[in-house]
């Protein structure tokens, strides 16, 4: 559980996150329960820095991470992403976008938040080339699972075969 001061309203926060918020108006915080994943604290803690990054971050008018996009990039990694693998890196853009990327041997995957319900999806594969395929998506991210999945396989039947 994270305390979460509350900066927006608690109503928005449920919305943005699914999160179970708990609350009580003599408090200035209010209690956010998240699902328990091994990668969630180490995405929350990078996102956080990312929120924070100063006007200029990028040696030029580069923005931090807008909040919006940040608890939206969380709902969609607790779409795809299942509870074990590697956990994906995470850069900012300039204006206040990011991208939540995985490089492995067999595969590059790339998710960009634009913005919540606006991201573009690429992978690059031995099948897909250098090149690889790239999506649009709003609201359905099977796709993505099924990339993110395809990429752990190999990990996956290692570690069994190593049992």
């Amino acid at each position: 559980m994270e305390v979460w001061r509350p900066s927006v309203g608690i109503e928005r926060l449920r919305a943005l996150t699914g999160a179970n918020v708990a609350s009580h108006s003599a408090f200035s915080s209010c209690v956010v329960s998240a699902p328990v994943v091994p990668w969630h604290k180490a995405v929350t803690d990078r996102l956080e820095q990312l929120l924070k990054l100063s006007k200029g971050w990028d040696g030029y008018d580069g923005v931090a991470v807008r909040f919006e996009n940040a608890t939206f990039a969380i709902k969609v990694l607790e779409l795809v992403f299942p509870g074990h693998g590697p956990i994906p890196q995470i850069v900012p853009g300039a204006t206040g976008d990011l991208q939540i990327e995985w490089h492995m041997d067999q595969a590059d995957i790339e998710i960009h938040v634009l913005g919540p319900y606006r991201v573009q999806a690429w992978r690059a594969t031995a099948a897909t080339g250098r090149d690889g395929e790239e999506v649009r998506l709003t609201n359905d991210f099977a796709i993505v699972a099924r990339w993110i999945n395809e990429m752990l396989e190999p990990r996956r039947a290692a570690h069994t075969t190593a049992a």
